[in-house]
């Protein structure tokens, strides 16, 4: 894809219209889910990208959105959005994925997998000349009730972004836009929407919660299970996404109610912060089954997940 930097400069933060069969969780802060049968998608579209939100939506304009770099640094910055355009344009494929808000339940909700386009955070970071002890980053959003995430300062020297495009298109403001942090490997909790400063601490000065680690593990959905139109003796693909904390996808590995490994079909690599879509070719026979996956990122941490089945017999 060839990007124009002045091309995702609007003049205001532009609206998405989201696809109807969208989840609504929560009217304010608004979240939204798509069945996870809209993600069998290499690229997920803008409108069936989940939402989540901790507070009303307050962007400023494009032309108005600044971002303070401060705190241990020799060079205190105020960064523009005419400063992001005027630096190298990055892209890279990443995964969004949240994270379940009902009970107490922590695992893995809502997923995405989009194009996110910015300025790589480590210019800014060079150019405002952070101090030695420097360990953490305090990133805070705009609005009535500012929301911090805390980040360790390597993270966001190796892979930070502050991103003003997704998927080609300038950043929606329900998806953080004028600008937005992007932290691949972190739970989508960490990539603070509509970002207005971030503050750089040491590790004696960091709260308890900076020392929480919010990054993803190795993990996986399927997308099309559980179904209700299986049938014995039909050969039904199997399909869904793994991903890891930025560390790519190196295989994936299906078993049938204890059956040995068999190795799963991997789609095209988008590179190591990416999804990767996989399917298996299955022999429906009825009853109870147990289908396990073993997914293995590319410095060999494996996970394995597993869900239950049944098929009835057909009449």
């Amino acid at each position: 894809m060839t990007l124009h930097t002045s091309s995702l400069a609007p003049s205001s933060v532009p609206t998405v219209v989201k696809d109807c069969r969208l989840l609504l969780r929560r009217e304010a802060p608004l979240a939204l889910d798509p069945p996870l049968a809209l993600l069998d998608d290499l690229v997920t579209p803008i409108e069936r990208i989940f939402v989540r939100s901790r507070q009303t939506a307050s962007a400023p304009e494009p032309d108005s959105w600044e971002c303070v770099i401060d705190g241990l640094v020799r060079h205190p910055l105020l960064i523009s959005y005419a400063d992001l355009a005027h630096q190298p344009l990055s892209s890279f494929f990443a995964a969004l994925i949240g994270q379940m808000q009902t009970g107490n339940d922590t695992s893995y909700g809502p997923l995405a997998n989009a194009e996110w386009i910015g300025a790589p955070l480590s210019l800014f970071l060079e150019a405002a000349g952070v101090k030695p002890q420097a360990a953490f980053a305090a990133c805070w959003s705009s609005g009535p009730n500012p929301i911090a995430r805390y980040l360790p300062l390597v993270s966001l020297w190796q892979d930070g972004m502050l991103a003003y495009a997704i998927n080609g298109l300038p950043l929606p403001v329900v998806h953080g836009g004028p600008v937005r942090l992007v932290a691949p490997g972190w739970a989508g909790a960490y990539w603070v929407k509509w970002i207005e400063r971030i503050t750089l601490i040491s590790a004696e000065k960091a709260p308890p919660e900076a020392h929480r680690d919010g990054r993803l593990a190795v993990d996986g959905r399927l997308l099309n299970l559980p179904v209700t139109d299986l049938h014995p003796g039909n050969i039904y693909q199997v399909r869904g996404v793994a991903w890891s904390a930025a560390n790519g996808v190196a295989q994936v590995m299906v078993s049938f109610n204890g059956a040995p490994w068999q190795p799963a079909d991997l789609d095209l690599d988008l590179g190591p912060r990416a999804w990767r879509r996989f399917c298996y070719d299955w022999p429906v026979t009825s009853g109870n089954h147990l289908i396990r996956v073993q997914i293995t990122d590319l410095t060999g941490q494996t996970a394995v997940r597993q869900w239950a089945v049944r098929v009835s017999p057909d009449s």
